[in-house]
């Protein structure tokens, strides 16, 4: 019988970003509080004789099958464990590439969660402590070890000093991505531009989050449909909150109860990627069985 192990990948949301002084290596401290969303990749591994790479082609976000956070998480997995064992590959990816909302980090962070789950199960080796994941994570990727825990946190530092928080449940959230991939070297180049600039704005509270992003004027600048979008959001009735996620282009809005959330469709561009639902907490031992793949690849 076929067996894969399924494993989901949640999308990352900064409900503020504000970065601080460039430190002597050239990286920014950051201060940040996110969450993460039920807006998720799937992916699949299965024991195999050599590493394939597989995708849903029906959907419209496709990486690169050869150079990818999935397979460097695997590699990296297996450099500091030994461990030989070869996957097929299957990702069903749902969340917009290049979009702030921490995709390509998510999937490398389930798949060291995954293939930690399937370590352990091995009586043969030692059991791989959480910290050594975050280890590797952070090898990967600055975003990686918060995207391993996915809850609601506060990241500090270079967003590897990680504090467990509770943010406001029962909250609904739009996300608006306006189809325009941000790269986040060029929008913290451009960064250099604004940060002495006054960017007086009306304060905006998610109950006592402060909802704000350092990295909104150099964003907008090389992607001016992100003020386009917050304007639209800023006039929703019953809004809550808005803004802007990571280095951009997406674009949230939050508001209290399902009937508030407008037809986004009559609001947006088609073209843009829409969705909505709520955040959520996830489990490291999220990893199921599967004897079939939920979509054709």
């Amino acid at each position: 019988m076929t067996v894969y192990y399924k494993i989901s990948a949640p999308a990352k949301l900064n409900l503020n970003l504000f970065v601080k002084a460039k430190s002597e290596n050239g990286l920014h401290f950051l201060e940040s509080d996110i969450c993460f969303l039920e807006l998720i990749d799937k992916i699949y591994l299965k024991f195999s004789q050599d590493d394939t790479f597989h995708q849903n082609k029906k959907n419209s976000f496709l990486i690169n099958p050869k150079k990818n956070l999935i397979l460097q998480a695997i590699n990296q997995f297996r450099f500091h464990t030994n461990w030989d064992k070869k996957f097929e590959i299957y990702v069903d990816k749902n969340i917009p590439i290049g979009s702030g909302l921490g995709g390509g980090s998510a999937d490398a962070a389930a798949t060291l969660v995954l293939l930690r789950t399937l370590f352990n199960k091995n009586k043969n080796n030692n059991k791989m402590p959480i910290s050594k994941i975050l280890q590797i994570g952070s090898e990967l990727g600055s975003d990686v070890p918060s995207c391993i825990i996915s809850k609601d946190l506060r990241l500090s530092g270079y967003g590897k000093e990680i504090k467990r928080k509770k943010f406001p449940s029962n909250y609904y959230f739009f996300i608006i991505y306006p189809n325009i991939e941000l790269s986040t070297k060029s929008v913290f180049q451009h960064y250099s531009v604004f940060k002495n600039l006054n960017h007086k704005s009306k304060k905006i509270l998610f109950e006592n989050i402060i909802i704000h992003n350092s990295l909104l004027l150099p964003a907008t600048s090389l992607a001016p449909k992100i003020k386009d979008v917050l304007i639209i959001l800023r006039k929703i009735p019953n809004i809550v909150a808005y803004g802007m996620t990571g280095s951009g282009s997406t674009c949230f809005g939050i508001v209290k109860c399902s009937k508030d959330i407008p037809n986004l469709g009559k609001l947006f561009n088609n073209e843009y990627f829409i969705w909505f639902g709520q955040k959520a907490n996830f489990n490291l031992n999220r990893v199921s069985l599967s004897k079939v793949l939920e979509n054709k690849f």
